[in-house]
């Protein structure tokens, strides 16, 4: 299952010791994103070029694992993160193919006269 993943930092002043401790999460999150590339969980990960944030693509077997590779994120405190269900292009492309002949089918609509 594949699961587009959006996460945007929270943005808010803190304590430089605060921040820096909020730095060693999010590099042990990096850390952990090379180590679920490397079990092909991960397909891509890309930084926002406008914000902090970023996105990933997750390849996981069930809701589940998502949830328990997404809360074992050290990140997760520091965004905030929105999922988004993804599915081939193909299998749209099979659904309007099938869709065509019975929206073709379907009645017109009746054309009123105004008077």
């Amino acid at each position: 299952m594949l699961f587009l993943v959006i996460d945007t930092v929270k943005l808010e002043f803190i304590e430089p010791e605060l921040a820096v401790a909020q730095m060693k999460m999010l590099q042990q999150t990096f850390g952990i994103y090379r180590d679920l590339k490397e079990q092909g969980k991960l397909k891509f990960v890309y930084a926002l070029a406008d914000s902090p944030g970023g996105i990933m693509v997750l390849d996981v077997a069930s809701n589940d694992e998502l949830q328990q590779t997404l809360f074992l994120l050290p990140s997760m405190p520091l965004v905030n993160r929105t999922v988004r269900p993804l599915t081939e292009m193909k299998s749209v492309e099979e659904l309007i193919s099938e869709l065509e002949p019975i929206v073709s089918s379907m009645p017109e609509k009746s054309k009123e006269k105004a008077g």
